[in-house]
């Protein structure tokens, strides 16, 4: 943001990009991308890699109004090495709406409505996944096809700092939402929370980065 700083997540997608929010790219000029971190203030030797860049691409269909095609990539200014701490996720192929199935959220976001900002450790969250139906209830014309809605219990959810960061399958991690957005009345209250289902961007990705679906088995 102009004048100030923001804290988004991120899922590296290959070894120069990194999927993130429409809505975290923002009017931003410049991004510090933070990989293999766990700890949010540890600056010591832990096997993290930051790297700066101004490069990014949001989807040219983006729309904050709707929360719409909530989805961007960022490129990084070099290519980055794979280790055990840096790895990219595995991106999902065909059209599976993923209803019922479990996944875990992850960030370092708000850990209470009341009280502290960024967590200082990255943060889980298992959640189930919804039907966008149910999810519309809710939230009414916000919730598109493009959109996959999740609920957590005992008051799990994402929160402010969380967008843009990765949904994964609990059973293969392989990623099928980018956080985007959660209810206004708070991040407590166990009610579902959005994300950009990344099933409908995969092409997008591809023609604006290269990089293809591929399963956890084929990752180097």
């Amino acid at each position: 943001m102009p004048g100030g700083r923001a804290l988004c997540g991120g899922s590296l997608i290959s070894d120069e990009w990194v999927l993130t929010a429409g809505h975290c790219v923002e009017q931003a000029r410049s991004f510090e991308v933070t990989l293999g971190a766990v700890d949010f203030k540890d600056q010591g030797n832990d096997g993290r890699t930051v790297l700066n860049t101004t490069e990014y691409t949001r989807h040219p269909d983006y729309n904050g109004d709707m929360i719409e095609n909530d989805v961007a990539v960022i490129k990084l200014p070099e290519k980055v090495q794979f280790s055990d701490r840096v790895a990219p996720i595995a991106l999902p192929s065909g059209n599976d709406t993923y209803d019922r199935r479990m996944a875990v959220v992850s960030g370092w976001g708000k850990q209470s409505d009341i009280r502290g900002g960024a967590a200082r450790r990255l943060q889980y969250a298992t959640l189930k996944v919804i039907r966008n139906n149910e999810c519309r209830l809710l939230y009414g014309p916000a919730i598109q096809s493009s959109t996959l809605c999740c609920r957590g219990d005992n008051r799990q959810s994402t929160c402010n700092g969380d967008s843009g960061g990765p949904l994964v399958l609990e059973d293969d991690k392989t990623l099928i939402g980018v956080v985007s957005f959660g209810h206004a009345i708070g991040c407590e209250k166990m009610l579902p929370v959005g994300f950009a289902r990344v099933t409908e961007f995969t092409e997008w990705i591809r023609q604006t980065t290269g990089v293809t679906t591929q399963s956890p088995s084929q990752q180097e």
